[in-house]
């Protein structure tokens, strides 16, 4: 049986890693980023997943039983 992939999570997953990439950068002084580009980067990666989980929608099933 094969699994289906969340994308929600596929997607908060990969603005995470790409937030922290970025971050890492500035600590390594190969980028200068500062407090702007620091809010507009994290507001990227949140709203990424926001849009990604509002696409989602309600499939239909019901974990509640």
């Amino acid at each position: 049986m094969r699994r289906r992939v969340d994308r929600v999570s596929l997607i908060a997953g990969l603005a995470l890693v790409l937030l922290g990439a970025v971050l890492c950068l500035d600590q390594l002084d190969l980028i200068d980023l500062g407090f702007g580009l620091a809010a507009a980067a994290l507001c990227a990666a949140a709203g990424a997943i926001l849009v990604a989980s509002g696409l989602a929608g309600d499939d239909g099933s019901d974990s509640d039983g």
